[in-house]
């Protein structure tokens, strides 16, 4: 961050990279938001070939965060629980979306129900790069239909296309 606290845009090759990372979660079933935060983290830990003996301890930092600070919802569906482990190399994204009408009560600001959701984690709110991913995913979020368009992405390409796109 600069002196004014302005968030410095991330470039566009250093946001391709985190996009095209993300693994891509469909047809989501489970009903709780731990439920939801354990089966993203759980494609983000087989990607990236993480021990599945911490997945519980991260969905649980994850799931403890979100509780506590409103950021972690965005509003119209769309869900941005992240958490912070000491240690982590580096930032973990994973999107997840709920079909068939299907939603789950994410204690959203505006009170809808969550379809779409972007789990992220890092080491710390200071970790390089997590200020301006956040920032540019929130920045694309606002973007006209957007969030229509997400409910139908079924790939992590469809996803590195929408998201460039914006």
């Amino acid at each position: 961050m600069n002196e004014t606290n302005e968030v410095i845009s991330m470039d566009d090759a250093e946001w391709q990279n985190v996009v095209k990372s993300i693994p891509v979660v469909c047809d989501i079933t489970e009903t709780t938001a731990v439920g939801v935060v354990r089966r993203v983290l759980k494609a983000v830990f087989e990607k990236n070939g993480l021990p599945m003996d911490k997945l519980d301890a991260m969905v649980s930092t994850v799931i403890a965060h979100s509780l506590g600070d409103i950021s972690f919802t965005a509003m119209h569906g769309i869900a941005i629980p992240h958490g912070y482990v000491p240690g982590l190399e580096k930032m973990l994204v994973g999107f997840g979306v709920m079909r068939h009408g299907r939603s789950i009560d994410f204690n959203a600001i505006d009170g809808s129900r969550t379809h779409i959701f972007f789990v992220i984690v890092c080491s710390s709110p200071n970790q390089a790069g997590y200020r301006q991913f956040l920032a540019q995913l929130c920045k694309s979020l606002i973007s006209n239909g957007i969030v229509s368009r997400l409910a139908s992405v079924s790939t992590s390409n469809d996803l590195v296309a929408l998201l460039s796109s914006h």
